[in-house]
Parts: C-alpha cells; structure tokens; sequence
C-alpha cells in the first residue's frame, strides 16, 4: 500500500493533498509538523504528511525501519512521542521558530516549546528540524524536513529521529 503512495501517485498527491511544502518557505513543513504535535495525536507519517513534509532520505529511512520491524514481527515503531520525545507530556504550548543560515540545500529551524509544565517542569523543550530544498520548483526546490533532532541541555543533539530509524532497520 505505502509503494503506491511513493509510486507514479506521488506528485498528484503531494499536489492535492498537503499545502506547506507548496508554499516553498521553509517554515511551512516545521510548522505543518508542529500542529500534528499541537494536537496530540501520531499522523506524522502518514501518507500525505510523508510525501509533502518529509524529504526522500528520511521517507526511505523511516521506511526501512518499518520494514525491519514488519519482518520481524515486533508491533511498536517508537517508543516515544517523535516531536516531544516522551511518552507523557502537556499541551503544547508557548512555541518559537528560528531559522538559522541557508547553506546550500539545506538549513535548521530550532523551535521551543513547553510540553511538561503542566507537570511541574518549566525548562523549554529544544528541537532542530533539518531541512533540505528537493525536487523542482518555481522560483526554487521545496523544503523537506531531512532530520528531527532533541537537543540536550548541553546544546548538542541528544536524539536523531533518523538516526533512530537507521538502528532499528539495523543500518
């Protein structure tokens, strides 16, 4: 079923599904991926989000894992919210975006947020979506997120989401 939605379908449903990626600002896609957060419930990688939010390289390697998962008969992909990174957290709320320099193809959008308040953390959670220009487009390629990265409270990258997914594919 996913092999038709990354088939010959693939830019009809980009084109009628999901408008960010459209918008070729690369706010749009971290955005779109923040109010699946918002409102609490796992739609990341669905198929529409997939082929409008998502860049081939994190598609494929998200795809993998479920794949690797599949055969082995294990029933959970991950263990934890992807954009909060835990499984508890509060409504998402007081969110920031800043975008950091383009180079070439690809640049990162740090956004803040609180998510554990309401259980008596104030610390603002910090997640840098990586994003990279693919495909054609006027005046330029699109923005994908390639990368969702939880920094830690050293500032470095404490949990890659596609470096998740590439250990559980086993790559």
């Amino acid at each position: 079923m996913l092999r038709k939605y990354l088939g010959l379908g693939a830019a009809a449903i980009m084109l009628a599904t999901v408008q960010p990626a459209l918008a070729n600002e690369p706010l749009d896609p971290v955005k779109a991926v923040m109010e699946v957060t918002a409102k609490g419930k796992a739609e990341y990688f669905d198929p529409d989000s997939l082929m409008a939010l998502y860049s081939v390289a994190f598609t494929r390697d998200l795809v993998a894992a479920v794949l690797k998962m599949k055969a082995n008969d294990e029933q959970m992909f991950l263990g934890f919210e992807p954009v909060i990174g835990g499984q508890d957290n509060c409504p998402v709320k007081n969110v920031s975006y800043k975008a950091g320099p383009q180079k070439g193809n690809r640049l990162t959008v740090r956004v803040e947020f609180s998510a554990f308040y309401c259980m008596g953390n104030k610390a603002k959670s910090k997640v840098d979506f990586d994003l990279v220009q693919e495909g054609v487009g006027d005046p330029a390629p699109w923005y994908f997120v390639d990368d969702i990265r939880h920094i830690g409270e050293d500032g470095k990258t404490a949990l890659s989401l596609r470096q998740q997914f590439k250990e559980l594919a086993g790559n």
